[in-house]
């Protein structure tokens, strides 16, 4: 107890030194680190701008080539969605450029002219993926759709994504229709089927009948006027060069809009006239489910509502 001052005197003077003493100047290593740090920025920055303004000229290439041919718009939506969906087992990426090399597969009949477009107008500074992802988007814009914010910078595939998955999506008691195995969705899927199959790619149902409303734009082979000898013997190049197409649906074939959906609601109640639409069973089956049949009303009645569902699907699947 008698050295309790002393102690206290010793702890006065510790306290007044520590204050006294100046503070240590940043490490070194903080200094490399912020130049470090700014560089790469400096780095970056010119590279992400030369990408978007490579986007933006692609973007106004694809304009060009709607204005002078709107067939066109379908095809390279189409062309964005098969490389885009097809993935391996736990791929969660989007669109990656695989297409490129998927051409001569039988689900991907007439892309191979879209393809060759999007080469030809891509500008240097984007991968096979990112303009192949923008073309798609900007065909739709072109079209009359919504402007889809587009994320740049994806890496290209080297090789095909598989065309099967290594395990189906399928659970006991299954009928045929209801069972995924390929990386394309099928045409004859069963709204089972095809929730599954969309489920896999990362879309709500909501986001599913919106982007099946691709097929406002597009149309499909028909077997009318082809020769004899191609519907005897119905060859890829026959597919290639049928000389008649449909359009899925006919009032606005080349514009995007929510009548495909007024033209399913038709169909359902028995009061589509011959010719206003060429559905395939996964379109329809969108009337079929309650669910998918409760956004096919609300984008029928809202063109704004299906724009923005739209776009946001898109977007979704492509990244």
């Amino acid at each position: 107890m008698q050295n309790a001052p002393c102690t206290r005197l010793v702890l006065v003077l510790l306290a007044a030194t520590r204050a006294l003493t100046p503070a240590p100047k940043p490490a070194a290593v903080t200094r490399r680190t912020a130049v470090a740090g700014t560089a790469a920025l400096a780095f970056a920055s010119p590279a992400r701008a030369r990408r978007r303004n490579a986007a933006e000229q692609l973007r106004q290439a694809v304009f060009g080539a709607v204005a002078d041919n709107p067939t066109v718009a379908g095809a390279l939506l189409r062309l964005a969605f098969h490389d885009a969906v097809r993935r391996a087992d736990g791929q969660t990426r989007g669109a990656d450029g695989s297409i490129q090399y998927e051409i001569p597969d039988a689900e991907n009949v007439r892309l191979g002219r879209p393809l060759a477009l999007v080469m030809a107008l891509k500008p240097d500074g984007l991968s096979v993926a990112d303009a192949v992802a923008v073309a798609g988007a900007a065909a739709v814009e072109a079209s009359g759709g919504p402007r889809i914010a587009i994320g740049l910078g994806r890496l290209d595939a080297s090789a095909a994504a598989p065309a099967t998955l290594g395990r189906p999506l399928a659970q006991p008691g299954d009928e045929a229709r209801d069972v995924v195995k390929r990386t394309l969705p099928e045409p004859g899927l069963s709204t089972v089927g095809l929730r599954r199959y969309f489920r896999r790619v990362g879309l709500s149902d909501q986001e599913l009948v919106a982007l099946m409303g691709a097929h406002t734009l597009g149309r499909h082979n028909t077997l009318l006027n082809m020769t004899k000898a191609c519907l005897r013997n119905l060859t890829r190049e026959c597919l290639e060069t049928a000389p008649v197409r449909a359009p899925f649906e006919s009032r606005t074939p080349d514009a995007f809009d929510n009548s495909y959906y007024a033209l399913l609601l038709a169909w359902d109640d028995r009061s589509l006239e011959r010719g206003e639409a060429n559905f395939i069973p996964t379109d329809v089956a969108l009337v079929l489910d309650a669910s998918f049949r409760r956004h096919v009303v609300a984008f029928a009645r809202s063109e704004p509502l299906f724009r923005a569902t739209f776009a946001r699907a898109y977007a979704k699947l492509v990244r």
